[in-house]
């Protein structure tokens, strides 16, 4: 596993994924290629606050001494043709890393999960680690 490919959601991520994703590279000398994609509907503050992210990840991995490159993604789409998406660049890589978010059982009634799709359509490994509460994160 020497190329990992990391959606992430800034306005969910707790940061588990970041320290499990930090030690699994140091251990495997891995590459990490860390995307965030803004969708249709985020506002300029939502964007502003991905781009954001965005480069705390890229410092914090530079520092743990993890080859890193990281992608603000402009999709203009709705979150339902995400994992599609993600899929779709996952071509090329060794293995999927992504967070997974707990969440009320009249929401899942609802949505399907956005991992549970990835795990679906990925033709790599994918591990999920989960970060929590959804409702918890979400502004």
């Amino acid at each position: 596993m020497k190329k990992i490919l990391v959606p992430i959601n800034p306005l969910k991520e707790s940061g588990a994924l970041v320290e499990t994703l930090i030690e699994m590279a140091k251990r495997l000398d891995a590459s990490v290629h860390i995307v965030v994609y803004t969708l249709k509907d985020d506002t300029e503050e939502i964007v502003d606050t991905k781009r954001r992210a965005l480069d705390e990840y890229a410092e914090t991995y530079r520092k743990e001494g993890v080859k890193i490159t990281c992608k603000l993604i402009d999709f203009d789409g709705g979150a339902d043709e995400l994992p599609q998406i993600v899929v779709d660049a996952a071509k090329g890589y060794d293995m999927i890393i992504m967070g997974h978010y707990r969440f009320d059982k009249i929401y899942r009634f609802v949505h399907q999960s956005t991992a549970q799709d990835i795990i679906n359509l990925a033709k790599c490994p994918v591990l999920v680690i989960t970060e929590g509460d959804a409702k918890k994160k979400v502004s």
